[in-house]
């Protein structure tokens, strides 16, 4: 649709591909009018006239939780969105490990928050996902990425559309999109934070999903709390009716009790197969999973740090199967 250095409507001169889909493409580009870069996103297979409207729309959705849309517009019957530009999406935090769960939560947090309001402005996003949440340099998380964003009708509903990969049961088998399949979207989100990949991601998901059979988050993340576990698991229900009925509603349970110390998944050291850091309460540790001596067994060892030294505090060996449960009730006990 346009290439480095073009000037695309009279106003923004292309100076790097961002991404390229069945969307259309996003570029960085300076907006000649304002001197300031943006991202913009073109839009292809887009009714003009509709495309046009929610554009509008858009351009009232002013929040600290949604990344702001500076302009919207139609160029050439090319409909188009220019947006403030963020440091990064929460995908290239979250790949491969996952991210610390009290940082997860906060993001998720604020993206629900971004999220409620186009509810309330009668919007579905239809395509809430790690990469269309963005970081801002503050550190901030911000809902975007309006781009398959719909009026809801006289029903709250909208044709199904985005990403299968975070789309809601219903939406598979002839569903249409609601504000339940937003916030089944926002669970998926949340798992992929703290478990470094989206619950169903693999092959043809179609039927995993219409079933709810995907990995318990925390047997891919054995140091999420069970608590925590719990409400990504109902925001992601089968049935949309035991979901959470808003995304403020999703909001307000996260506001978990704070923990005292943190679980982080940290790069594993030398000869590791997976590590986390556990720090804050006094504690300054690693908890590591060694190959074990035979195929059938691997070693899990917990070391406090100090003093420039590691000490061994114990280690076991345990069958593979029951890795992840062994592991959640270590992090358990040190919670």
């Amino acid at each position: 649709m346009g290439a480095t250095g073009d000037v695309f409507d009279g106003r923004y001169r292309l100076l790097e591909l961002l991404g390229r889909g069945t969307f259309g493409e996003v570029w960085r580009a300076v907006d000649l009018h304002r001197g300031h870069e943006v991202a913009l996103k073109m839009i292809l297979n887009r009714d003009r006239s509709a495309a046009w409207h929610e554009a509008r729309i858009l351009t009232a959705l002013k929040s600290e939780h949604i990344l702001e849309v500076n302009n919207a517009d139609v160029a050439v019957d090319v409909p188009y969105i220019d947006t403030a530009l963020a440091t990064c999406s929460l995908d290239q935090m979250a790949v491969p490990l996952g991210v610390e769960p009290g940082l997860a939560v906060d993001w998720m947090r604020r993206a629900l928050r971004g999220l409620d309001l186009c509810h309330k402005r009668g919007l579905l996003h239809r395509d809430v996902k790690p990469q269309n949440v963005f970081l801002i340099s503050n550190g901030d998380s911000k809902l975007g990425d309006f781009g398959i964003v719909a009026l809801m009708d006289a029903a709250g509903t909208a044709d199904a559309h985005g990403d299968m990969r975070i789309s809601a049961p219903e939406l598979l088998t002839g569903g249409r999109a609601s504000i339940a399949s937003d916030v089944y979207s926002a669970g998926c989100t949340l798992y992929a934070l703290l478990a470094g990949r989206l619950p169903y991601e693999n092959g043809d998901p179609m039927t995993a999903i219409i079933s709810g059979q995907c990995n318990p988050l925390r047997d891919l993340a054995p140091h999420v709390s069970r608590a925590l576990a719990d409400k990504v698991r109902k925001a992601m229900a089968v049935d949309p009716g035991e979901r959470f009925p808003t995304p403020a509603a999703f909001d307000n349970a996260l506001s978990l009790p704070r923990r005292l110390r943190k679980f982080a998944p940290i790069g594993p050291h030398p000869g590791h197969v997976r590590c986390w850091s556990v720090t804050g309460h006094g504690a300054d540790m690693r908890v590591c999973v060694l190959p074990g001596e035979t195929s059938r067994y691997v070693t899990v060892e917990t070391r406090r740090e100090g003093s420039g030294k590691r000490v061994l505090e114990y280690c076991f060996d345990c069958p593979k199967g029951q890795l992840a449960r062994k592991l959640r009730g270590i992090f358990d006990d040190l919670r």
